[in-house]
């Protein structure tokens, strides 16, 4: 598999554990109880040391190490706390996160050898085992575990992807994760997101502004130049339990394998009244067509289709066009947030191929037409209009990636 974007092993999250250790060969456990159970139900950090144990002595000039693992053994831990462990007499051997899921939480061992602290996020309302080893002057090894659960956020932060698992995608379509609040950790969010394909794909997420939204509500995925056609895509945000900002809180995970379906591209001549349809590389179709009337011009620009439905309750008032329509209108793909379709529409019955008579959407003829280029689109085929009197159309409004270059779209980015 080709990784375009990963992020590191998986998190281990907050909180402090108690210490168990080991001694020479043997192997002692020591759990945060009695006292240490006082602490935890104050919501204080709480650890533990284990006395030696096992047969044999150690060398008066070799103190036993001591492994102190925080939270301890039974105790809890807010969401964006750290799991620690802590050596004195000794230097830090291996250390393991667990949850109960199997996944491993990633840290940092301090450059003294003296204690590890997790970096990785920790999932919301789970429990975590540790284990913890270390040596001491003398080479002999102590050993410490501890269990714990973390806690469920307070403040919440919920979060949509425009991927379905199983579902077919068209080749223009980017991987759009959207919050429902604006992230100010872009970075822990950026970490928390991969893809992975199973040939190699050059691409890079990118914050976008969304015309409906604030910034930072919305983040991009696309790759330099459309997918290719059968390329297997695998999705994952790993978020649960990581800080957005403002100590709120991402609760769950996404994941979501997808497949690129042939490529799709239909180009929409505004001047000619014409749009040419591209299946896989070769011209297939010409279907007469009506665009915005002059002064509603359709946007120009790249588009991809978001969603399709059947019939569409299209009102003017909503795009501000104040009671000059409100109907339903019937085999409609969605192009942009600001409300162009391209549909069926009974006045291209008389103007498609001939003059531009719509409020900015693409007409099609009711005599068939729209139905049969309804079925054969499915989400992310790209619609291009080009000739038209309007503006591109923006990079936030619907999936406008593709109308910035490769080099807009990655600067100041890391690509994958």
């Amino acid at each position: 598999m080709a990784a375009v974007n990963s992020r590191g092993p998986q998190r281990l999250r907050r909180g402090w554990v108690g210490a168990v250790v080991v001694l020479g060969l043997a192997l002692a456990g020591c759990s945060g109880s009695g006292s240490d159970s006082a602490d935890n139900a104050g919501g204080k950090p709480s650890g533990g040391a284990a006395s030696p144990v096992g047969g044999g002595s150690a060398p008066a000039a070799a103190p036993p190490a001591v492994v102190t693992i925080t939270p301890g053994d039974g105790g809890s831990l807010a969401p964006g706390e750290p799991v620690t462990v802590k050596v004195e007499g000794g230097k830090i051997g291996a250390v393991t996160v667990t949850g109960e899921d199997g996944s491993e939480i990633a840290g940092d061992t301090a450059d003294d050898l003296a204690s590890w602290r997790s970096t990785g996020a920790l999932h919301t309302a789970t429990r975590y085992t540790v284990k913890a080893s270390a040596t001491n002057a003398a080479g002999q090894q102590a050993e410490a575990t501890a269990a714990f659960r973390t806690e469920q956020a307070d403040k919440k932060v919920r979060y949509q992807v425009n991927v379905a698992d199983g579902r077919q995608i068209g080749v223009g379509l980017p991987i759009s994760v959207v919050f429902d609040a604006p992230v100010k950790n872009r970075a822990a969010v950026e970490k928390a997101l991969s893809v992975v394909t199973d040939t190699p794909v050059t691409g890079a997420w990118k914050w976008v502004k969304d015309r409906n939204l604030n910034d930072g509500q919305r983040i991009d995925f696309r790759p330099k130049d459309y997918w290719k056609p059968g390329t297997k895509i695998s999705f994952k945000a790993d978020l649960d339990g990581v800080d957005i900002g403002d100590g709120r809180f991402a609760i769950k995970d996404v994941e979501a394998k997808v497949t690129v379906a042939r490529s799709l591209v239909a180009t929409v001549d505004v001047k000619t009244h014409q749009m040419t349809v591209v299946e896989d590389g070769k011209p297939d179709t010409v279907i007469p067509i009506t665009a915005g009337a002059p002064g509603m011009d359709t946007w120009n620009g790249t588009m991809v289709v978001m969603d399709r439905n059947s019939s569409v309750l299209m009102d003017g008032q909503t795009v501000g066009y104040a009671g000059e329509y409100r109907d339903y209108y019937n085999w409609a793909l969605h192009t942009t947030a600001s409300g162009t379709y391209v549909h069926e529409n009974a006045s291209a019955n008389i103007h498609a191929g001939k003059k531009n008579v719509t409020h900015g959407c693409v007409g099609l003829a009711n005599d068939g037409t729209a139905k049969k280029f309804y079925d054969r689109v499915i989400v992310g085929d790209v619609i291009k209009v080009v000739n038209s009197a309007s503006e591109t159309v923006d990079v936030g409004n619907g999936y406008g990636a593709w109308n910035l270059t490769w080099e807009q779209w990655t600067s100041g980015r890391p690509t994958v």
